[in-house]
């Protein structure tokens, strides 16, 4: 990993700078566009604009060489932009002096005496159209942009050019030349340029050694754009499109809700993780290649990464893919993000379980849940008789206050034979005693037992499907109300 100060001129030297294909979308807005111009503006010249993480990608003998922007493509896309609108709004005179620069930094040639230009950022699919548009306007004969047909419902880029065309042209001549040499002042070194070696260096801790400057890269999407990219080396782009669509799109993005549905936090254990994150996590240990005794969150994008790029062919990669939608399924049909969720949809077996799980802050066992619904979805009874089981094995150990510092290793061992739960179920009447007896120090167990005892003695029905008092009950409801 080498990490200096450069200014935007960097690229002039580079080939392709790859997006991936499959990056998030384009995200800036008006807010940011301003902050970047007021920075240009009234700060000195060196300002410190941020960062920008690229990969050095393996080429094949003959082609161009190729940077993967692993983060930054917001602040890169935004700067070539803004250059763009200055040299649109130049004069033909300053276009032709400036011609070259431009060109070398929008632009590149596959070979030396080629006179073909492609444009140098290579976008995401998403963005890639806009992108694209605004960038080739005016060159080679391509139609210039015509603002007035922007409007708010336009795609951010071209947004973004509308909004830098307005203020600049309100701007003297002058003044646009001077924000233009700034820009690309081989002294002003705006930009911390980070290169990462494929195959050498994580991005995912990079990532994370930078997230203290607000730089978020999701664990996600670290694999999402593994997992196509590996798609499209094995079979072609527009069928590596086809199936995003159908598979990741529709399952994770197929609308605001279903976004924010992946995005949004819950607690596990010490951390809280989003919904997509958490599922990931899940089927990693369900398919064996994250190993809670060995690994640890900060490795599952590396593992994710190796076993993706094991696949050697189309078909186990495409029902990798198909797989996680599966367990995406479940899980958002399943994992309540409350416990008043419980309420009418879930049976009275899963409501005591997960009521159980929530109250005493155990994530661990979500990837065993998962695993049994999957395994079982069309039996039942059998899931009735696993979470029993797991239902007695967790308050068992609760209340004899039992370390659960092995669960992840339980977790393992139970989605490898989920009757080993009964096993494992060692309490003795000594370690119950025992923990009863300590119960004045741990409220929420206490609570818990007295809340689950009145239950089975209201409702003497079967083991599993017990019936249940609402959730959002206290201890104090149950209590009787005289002293007799």
């Amino acid at each position: 990993m080498e990490a200096k100060a450069k200014s935007i001129r960097f690229i002039e030297t580079e080939g392709k700078i790859i997006i991936p294909f499959f990056q998030r979308t384009y995200v800036w807005d008006e807010e940011n566009w301003r902050d970047l111009l007021d920075n240009i503006f009234l700060k000195p010249e060196g300002h410190f604009l941020g960062s920008i993480i690229l990969k050095q990608n393996r080429v094949k003998s003959g082609e161009p060489k190729s940077l993967e922007v692993i983060d930054g493509q917001q602040r890169i896309t935004t700067l070539s932009i803004l250059i763009k609108v200055l040299y649109d709004l130049f004069s033909d005179e300053i276009r032709r002096n400036i011609d070259n620069i431009v060109r070398n930094i929008l632009f590149y040639k596959k070979q030396a005496t080629d006179n073909k230009y492609y444009i140098k950022i290579e976008h995401s699919y998403v963005d890639q159209t806009a992108y694209n548009k605004i960038i080739y306007a005016g060159f080679d004969g391509n139609p210039t942009i015509d603002i007035s047909q922007i409007s708010d419902n336009s795609h951010k880029i071209e947004r973004c050019y509308k909004f830098f065309y307005e203020v600049m042209r309100d701007k003297s001549e002058n003044d646009r030349k001077d924000i233009f040499n700034k820009l690309i002042s081989d002294s002003n070194k705006m930009l911390v340029v980070i290169d990462i070696e494929e195959g050498k260096d994580d991005e995912q801790a990079i990532f994370d050694t930078l997230n203290t400057t607000g730089v978020r890269l999701t664990t996600a999407e670290i694999i999402k754009n593994t997992l196509f990219k590996r798609l499209i080396d094995l079979t072609n782009r527009e069928d590596a499109i086809e199936l995003y669509k159908k598979h990741w799109e529709k399952t994770f993005l197929a609308d605001e809700e279903t976004t924010n549905y992946w995005a949004k936090e819950r607690p596990t254990g010490r951390l809280t993780r989003d919904n997509l994150e958490i599922l990931l996590h899940s089927f990693a240990i369900i398919n064996g290649f994250f190993d809670p005794d060995k690994h640890t969150l900060g490795e599952l994008s590396k593992l994710y990464k190796n076993e993706i790029n094991n696949k050697n062919d189309e078909r186990s990669l495409k029902n990798f893919i198909i797989e996680i939608g599966k367990y995406a399924a479940i899980y958002k049909d399943k994992f309540p993000d409350s416990i008043n969720e419980l309420e009418f949809s879930f049976g009275e077996y899963e409501k005591r379980l997960f009521h159980i799980l929530n109250v005493l802050e155990i994530s661990t066992f979500h990837p065993l849940i998962l695993y049994i619904y999957k395994k079982y979805e069309k039996n039942n009874e059998k899931i009735k008789e696993i979470f029993w089981d797991l239902e007695r094995f967790i308050i068992l150990r609760a209340i004899a206050q039992k370390d659960t510092k092995n669960y992840n290793k339980n977790c393992k061992e139970f989605i490898e034979n989920p009757n080993l739960i009964k096993d494992k179920i060692e309490t003795t009447r000594e370690d119950i005693c025992s923990g009863l007896k300590d119960l004045k120090r741990r409220n929420k167990i206490a609570t818990l037992l007295l809340f689950w005892v009145e239950l089975y003695r209201r409702y003497k029905t079967n083991k599993y499907d017990n019936l249940s008092l609402r959730y959002m009950y206290t201890l104090e409801h149950i209590m009787p109300q005289k002293w007799e």
